[in-house]
């Protein structure tokens, strides 16, 4: 059975990330899209092309590769590459590398495939709402991603 949404009134965005709310969930997954992140600097260009991060849960990172001869020369190095996603990330979160075999596709690829050529403009409305839930957010970076994030989803929607 799926689990019941709590009652009560939404926490704003910037608490969650700060991590004053009650659940720290949403902080942990957020630190596990840094990898997504530093994926291409921590396999190296060769291997980015022909290898992506696919989904990353508990520890668990599945890779889809490209090819068999990769995937046997990643199976290879599937330690040496947990240990510089790790490095890079400053934190052991990655326990065990799965790959599969699949197509890789580069980002600009995929989202043209789905029809993100030309994104709407975000509206007056959108852009208060955006603002409203931004304004406890403290750090300038986060902020400004988080902006685009939602920009996008607006624009997509």
């Amino acid at each position: 059975m799926a689990e019941k949404r709590p009652k009560g009134n939404p926490e704003r965005i910037g608490r969650l990330l700060a991590g004053k709310s009650k659940s720290n969930v949403l902080g942990s997954r957020l630190k596990d899209l840094e990898i997504w992140q530093i994926w291409d600097k921590a396999v190296g260009e060769a291997i980015a092309r022909r290898a992506k991060p696919l989904r990353f849960i508990g520890g668990l990172l599945t890779v889809v590769v490209s090819g068999g001869p990769w995937m046997q020369q990643l199976s290879f190095m599937k330690m040496e590459l947990m240990q510089r996603i790790n490095d890079l990330l400053g934190d052991e979160r990655v326990r065990e590398i799965v790959l599969k075999a699949g197509k890789v596709e580069s980002e600009k690829e995929s989202l043209a495939e789905v029809g993100y050529h030309n994104p709407k403009p975000v509206s007056k409305e959108q852009e208060v709402w955006i603002n409203s839930q931004l304004g406890d957010v403290e750090d300038d970076e986060l902020r400004q991603s988080l902006r685009a994030l939602m920009e996008r989803h607006y624009q997509r929607s």
